[in-house]
C-alpha cells in the first residue's frame, strides 16, 4: 500500500494524523526528521509540555514513527535542553533512554553547529551554538549512503600521503586497544573520505528560512 499523495503537505495535529493508517501504512516512510517543540517553549504555539511530562507526552508520538517507517529506514530528533534554574534540564535524556525501551536502536548524534546563533551573554554559560540531531533506529542494519556527503579531507593529504611508506598502509593495531586500528587507510580513497557527524547550518532567518529544510536535504543525502 501507498500513501494517498505524495510531495503534499498535511496541515493538523501529528498524533491524529500518524495515526490514520490509510493515510500513513505501517513500514511506509524511509526517513523521519522532527524538530518538536521544545519542554516550556513557544507556549502560545503549541501550549507547552513541561519538563516532567515531556517523556510521556512524545511516547505515542514516537511509537507511531516506529510504526511507519521501514525496517532499513531512520528517524532523525532534532532537540537539546534547555537551561532552567542555572542547569540543563534532562528531559531529552530521558527519552533517548525511553526510546531504546519502546525498541528504537540509537544510532548516531550529529551535532548541528549554528554558525550565526542567537547573541547574549550569561554569567554561568555560554552562548548556544549548537543541537542535537540524534538518529534512531528499527534495526542495526539501515541505509546510509557516506559516499553522498563526503568532502576533501584537506591539501595536507597530498603531501602526507606522498611521504607513506609501504607499512603505514598495513592496518596496525593500537596498543592501547586491540579493536582499534588505522582503518581510514583501508579507504579507496582517503584524500576524500572527510566525511563527519558536524553539520554546519546557519539558524533560521527570515532571508534564508528555516533550517529543518537544509538539514532535511544534508542527512536525506546521507540517509536515504
Amino acid at each position: 500500500m501507498k500513501l494517498k499523495e505524495l510531495n503534499k503537505i498535511y496541515e493538523g495535529n501529528c498524533t491524529t494524523l500518524l495515526a490514520d493508517k490509510n493515510l500513513f501504512p505501517d513500514k511506509s516512510i524511509n526517513l523521519i526528521i522532527t524538530s518538536p517543540p521544545y519542554a516550556e517553549k513557544r507556549k502560545k504555539s503549541y501550549g507547552g509540555t513541561h519538563p516532567d511530562k515531556y517523556v510521556e507526552w512524545f511516547l505515542p508520538i514516537s511509537k507511531e514513527l516506529y510504526r511507519i517507517l521501514k525496517d532499513d529506514g531512520s528517524f532523525i530528533l532534532n532537540i537539546k535542553e534547555h537551561p532552567k534554574n542555572g542547569e540543563r534540564e534532562t528531559y531529552v535524556l530521558e527519552l533517548i533512554l525511553e526510546l531504546k525501551k519502546q525498541g528504537w536502536f540509537w544510532i548516531e548524534e550529529y551535532c548541528w553547529y549554528k554558525k550565526n546563533s542567537f547573541p547574549g551573554k550569561w554569567p554561568n554559560r555560554f552562548r548556544d551554538s549548537w543541537e542535537r540531531c540524534l538518529q534512531f533506529t528499527k534495526k542495526k542494519d539501515f541505509k546510509m549512503y557516506q559516499d553522498a556527503v563526503k568532502v576533501p579531507i584537506g591539501s595536507w593529504a597530498e603531501k602526507r600521503f606522498k611521504s607513506m611508506s609501504e607499512n603505514d598502509f598495513i592496518r596496525h593495531i593500537s596498543k592501547i586497544n586491540s579493536h582499534l586500528g588505522a582503518v581510514w587507510l583501508e579507504l579507496e580513497n582517503p584524500s576524500d573520505a572527510g566525511f563527519s557527524s558536524l553539520i554546519f547550518i546557519r539558524a533560521a532567518t527570515g532571508k534564508f528560512g528555516h533550517e529543518a529544510l537544509s538539514i532535511f536535504v544534508r542527512l536525506r543525502l546521507q540517509i536515504y
